[in-house]
């Protein structure tokens, strides 16, 4: 007989459905899986979304921080079969998802940066004591700072 899956979106529904009584955290070598018990389908293990394979914690803690965000709070260890000694299995690489959330993250610092900017700049608009400059002045220095850019790569170019 076929032992049932759940992927965490289903077993979050069958937790919140109440079909499920506790969790079990079992050890095989150096990984930790999750099974459920279940009212109905007896015990049925945690799988990857993808390809339904076993989902496996290199971590017995990381494991438990999914058992209790899934919301199951009572549950047993089946530790007959972990081996202390065993090898740690290695993380998985992800240099595109690595890649992602490092300018994922430098947006926000940057998002952040900006808001700041701008909280300052209507503080200071309300400020009575802080120098105003004329939008005209202000063009100018714009228009000479951009020439002297442009001049300064044009050396450069040349050279």
């Amino acid at each position: 007989m076929r032992r049932a899956s759940f992927d965490l979106a289903q077993a979050g529904a069958a937790v919140r459905a109440g079909g499920v009584l506790g969790a079990i955290l079992r050890a095989d070598k150096g990984s930790f899986y999750i099974e459920l018990e279940t009212r109905e389908a007896g015990v049925a293990e945690l799988v990857t979304s993808n390809g339904r394979e076993r989902r496996s914690f290199r971590d017995p803690g990381q494991a438990l921080k999914v058992v209790r965000e899934l919301g199951v709070a009572t549950g047993r260890f089946a530790l007959e079969e972990w081996d202390t000694q065993a090898p740690i299995p290695k993380a998985w690489s992800r240099p595109d998802q690595a890649a992602h959330m490092k300018a994922k993250h430098q947006r926000a610092d940057d998002a952040a940066e900006f808001e700041a900017d701008v909280l300052q700049a209507l503080a200071e608009a309300d400020d009575p004591s802080v120098t105003k400059i004329v939008h005209a002045e202000v063009m100018a220095l714009l228009d000479a700072k951009v020439a002297q850019i442009k001049k300064k790569s044009g050396r450069k170019a040349r050279a």
